[in-house]
């Protein structure tokens, strides 16, 4: 039995162009010369969690866990790339919206997490 080959820098970016056509940054690009040991590593985190073949959750629904978080880290490019590739993986974009309301949701309740202290000091004097 063979022992799988990693791929090289140039066939991970050529996978993520693949994967994420226009939406890819830019950095994915600069590192593959800069930093090949970064991309790789990086590629390894995203075959680990949200390309994961092992998964029980459905592609469609992790790319769409991953639009509302990179919108709650306010990291525009990855939620493009993200939605890209959920509507690839089968969302609708009905389903791509909802994950982008669910974000905002989240992000509006954290104001008022943050708020609480002040909430209360409004509250009790």
């Amino acid at each position: 039995m063979s022992t799988p080959t990693m791929p090289t820098p140039d066939q991970v970016l050529a996978m993520m162009r693949d994967k994420m056509g226009d939406t890819l940054p830019d950095w994915p690009g600069q590192l593959k010369d800069l930093a090949p040991d970064l991309l790789m590593s990086t590629a390894m985190l995203s075959h680990g969690s949200v390309q994961r073949p092992e998964s029980t959750i459905p592609l469609k629904y992790r790319h769409l866990m991953a639009v509302s978080a990179a919108l709650g880290r306010r990291q525009p490019a990855c939620a493009r790339s993200q939605a890209l590739m959920a509507r690839q993986a089968g969302a609708t974009a009905d389903e791509v919206m909802d994950a982008v309301r669910i974000a905002r949701h989240l992000i509006a309740v954290g104001v008022l997490d943050a708020a609480a202290p002040i909430i209360r000091d409004l509250t009790e004097g």
